[in-house]
């Protein structure tokens, strides 16, 4: 079919013509929530998805802006995802299937692997599918109904009521183990997962329990430009290629996942963007940027201080520490300054500040080495960021519940993250 050959086109003709047959099916959903013209013309005239058809749940024939899951429903395609990962997965590390749906890559890791594989479906509907499969690999599938990329949702009741939600949804998966690699395999459309994971590094929540996540996920490839992008350094940006490694394995026919999306109306998205999803390998970094208790510092000197790119560097930092910013101009740092957190040989310079030097003039690195100087000089523990920034942690972490503060609605919003994700879904 005309799609499952999508990445091997080089005629600019044709790629106008599928740009064309989107945008003239795009309002194709029925207003009282029916099934989209456009995906059952596609799933009905190609050959393999049309014997899928009456398996699928209506849910997924419809349309979506933002979807809250996605689902694999080519069989060449699964295989392509497992050929890609098969030399990733190791032999002792347990390995997590996310929304396995009909169960394509699922067969595909069973046949390639012979590690335990646990499987989450967030749909009763696929339940008979995974059911089958089960019978067939009895001692090799441990499968439960669950949304895990929902996780985030479960550590913050965990935290507001003391409850156990991430234990029981874990199972014997659970592990105090901070070093142990689990790896994790799904299409994520959204990006609610990864702020969870950086949100339990950065307060090293107990609520994790999954060790040292290396995620092998498909997702649009405007969500993995948002996070990579090296030129804009917001909180989830910078934290995210703080402690994760990254790479595109490899590119798959977006019409392979369902439910489909509306197209981008965003002048940046590319053909290739329009019209693929990535695979994209993440893998938490084995060494953090700084010791575990100062990593709510390190969020909190983003968070505030990267507001905006125009922002001053010295006037900024001097509102903390009066007169700091000789030490900024000098390039030296004060005689007793703490050498255990200060930056190291490994951390790069920062070029020469004046006071008219503005953060985004810095990059992510230079950053960093930043932070390391402030946090490490004699002042900074009499002064008052560490209260300030105590005083503006999320509700799940400080287990404050007075409602008559107000201030917070979620984890996610105080990394200032939601709006940003809206932009990028907007565009």
């Amino acid at each position: 079919m005309l799609f499952s050959r999508i990445f091997t086109i080089r005629n600019n003709t044709t790629v106008c013509s599928l740009r064309l047959w989107f945008s003239t099916n795009k309002h194709n959903v029925d207003k009282k929530g029916k099934v989209a013209t456009d995906v059952m013309n596609y799933l009905e005239n190609d050959a393999e998805s049309k014997k899928l058809v009456k398996k699928l749940p209506t849910f997924l024939l419809r349309k979506y802006k933002t979807p809250e899951s996605m689902y694999l429903i080519n069989s060449k395609t699964a295989k392509e995802i497992a050929k890609a990962i098969k030399s990733s997965l190791g032999e002792d590390c347990p390995i997590i299937e996310v929304n396995p749906g009909i169960g394509f890559l699922s067969k595909e890791l069973l046949q390639c692997k012979n590690n335990h594989i646990y499987l989450y479906e967030s749909s009763n509907h696929f339940s008979p599918h995974i059911k089958e499969l089960q019978s067939q690999y009895p001692d090799r599938l441990t499968y439960k109904v669950a949304d895990f990329f929902g996780m985030w949702k479960l550590a913050f009741k965990d935290k507001m009521d003391g409850g156990n939600r991430i234990a029981e949804l874990l199972g014997d998966l659970a592990s105090n183990d901070n070093s142990r690699m689990t790896k994790i395999v799904g299409a994520m459309p959204g990006l609610s997962f990864v702020k969870h994971l950086i949100f339990n590094i950065v307060f090293h929540s107990d609520t994790n329990q999954l060790g040292r996540p290396d995620l092998f996920i498909t997702m649009p490839g405007h969500h993995f430009k948002f996070i990579t992008d090296s030129g804009q350094h917001k909180s989830l940006q910078a934290l995210f290629q703080m402690f994760f490694d990254f790479k595109i394995l490899i590119k798959v026919p977006k019409v392979h996942y369902l439910p489909w999306t509306y197209p981008s109306v965003s002048k940046k998205t590319s053909m290739i963007d329009e019209y693929c999803m990535y695979l994209i390998n993440i893998t938490q970094k084995e060494k953090l940027p700084c010791p575990p208790e100062y990593l709510p510092l390190l969020w909190y000197f983003f968070k505030s201080h990267l507001f905006s790119r125009k922002t001053k560097i010295i006037p900024k930092l001097e509102q903390w520490i009066p007169g700091c910013g000789v030490w900024l101009i000098t390039g030296q740092d004060p005689p007793d300054s703490n050498k255990t957190i200060g930056p190291s040989e490994n951390d790069v310079s920062l070029p020469h500040i004046t006071i008219f030097t503005e953060f985004g003039e810095l990059s992510l690195q230079q950053k960093i080495t930043l932070f390391k100087r402030f946090v490490s000089w004699p002042e900074f523990e009499q002064c008052s960021f560490r209260v300030t920034m105590e005083n503006n942690l999320p509700k799940s972490i400080s287990h404050l519940e007075d409602e008559e503060k107000g201030r917070f609605s979620s984890h996610l919003d105080e990394m200032e993250i939601s709006d940003e994700e809206n932009d990028c879904n907007e565009k």
